[in-house]
């Protein structure tokens, strides 16, 4: 894949259904959870999570850009959410507006609305590039291989496209052949040999994949397994934290611990709040932790 590069250290090495298990129960208590410092401690336990996997410099791409989206939201749900009783700015009536009253409800509405957006984009990221896709895919096998197998070819298409469309480009640039430059006609023109080239390559290559399943029997038996991705100690730890924290997290919204008020007036935030966003925090943490040590001790590598 274009996006996916696997490194060396703990997060990336394991089983693909810890990994997912990770995300989905931060998903889940992302859209669950309402107070601000519940979300608070899940983003920054996912971004900890990132950084230790060695993903930091893709997941700043993904915070600039949320972050221009955030200060959108801050500031349209300030102008046109005129509810909350501390008013922070009175404009004089304006055409087609109104009265603006920014309040300071409306602007913690908007930044708790951020991190919740925030922390989706940080999972997401998460999934792109600390787990391999075809790990994914390959853990529904036993509910259809050949439609996994269909999956997997489909999802490998566009990757091999680009990188056959950029090989074939520089050639054509290299005989002098303006991809660039000229009238629209002329570069779609001149485009026409390279989509002609890249067909070729695409049936070429489709004909390989044939004859290499062929050789290997494919869909004559039961299949056989190069590799198979390993329960080990390091998996379990993980799940055990990932269940507690989720235990934790459903527990304080049915008994309404974590909801919270943001009109007409804030709520007040009390001990409460903190002690188990640190606990949820500490246990999704658990990855980092392990990730860590697993750096640190070679011993502990070897154990988990």
């Amino acid at each position: 894949m274009l996006i996916y590069r696997e490194k060396d250290n703990l997060i990336h090495k394991l089983h693909p259904f810890t990994i997912l298990a990770f995300i989905g129960v931060v998903l889940m208590l992302t859209l669950v959870l309402s107070h601000p410092v519940y979300l608070l401690g899940l983003f920054v336990a996912v971004g900890i999570v990132i950084i230790a996997a060695d993903n930091y410099k893709e997941w700043k791409v993904y915070l600039k850009y949320c972050s221009a989206l955030i200060v959108l939201i801050i500031i349209f749900n300030a102008i046109f959410s005129r509810v909350g009783e501390t008013v922070l700015y009175k404009s004089p009536r304006l055409p087609l507006l109104g009265e603006i009253r920014i309040t300071l409800e409306a602007l913690a509405f908007g930044a708790g609305m951020g991190v919740r957006l925030l922390i989706i984009i940080s999972v997401f990221c998460l999934y792109t590039y600390a787990i391999h896709p075809d790990k994914v895919l390959k853990l529904f096998n036993k509910g259809g291989s050949r439609s996994v197998l269909i999956i997997i070819l489909a999802t490998r298409l566009f990757p091999l496209l680009m990188k056959d469309f950029y090989r074939i480009t520089e050639v054509q640039r290299c005989r002098g052949v303006k991809l660039d430059t000229g009238t629209r006609w002329k570069r779609i023109r001149n485009l026409l040999p390279v989509i002609s080239v890249l067909l070729q390559s695409c049936l070429e290559r489709s004909l390989q994949l044939a004859e290499s399943m062929y050789a290997r029997g494919y869909g004559s038996g039961d299949r056989s397994y190069y590799n198979r991705e390993l329960w080990r100690p390091r998996d379990y730890l993980i799940l055990v934290g990932m269940s507690m924290c989720l235990v934790i997290g459903v527990f304080s919204t049915l008994i309404g611990w974590s909801n919270y008020n943001y009109y007409p007036r804030l709520s007040g935030i009390t001990g409460r709040e903190i002690v188990i966003t640190s606990i949820m925090t500490l246990t999704l943490m658990i990855p980092a932790i392990l990730n860590w040590g697993w750096n640190k001790w070679p011993l502990l590598r070897s154990r988990i």
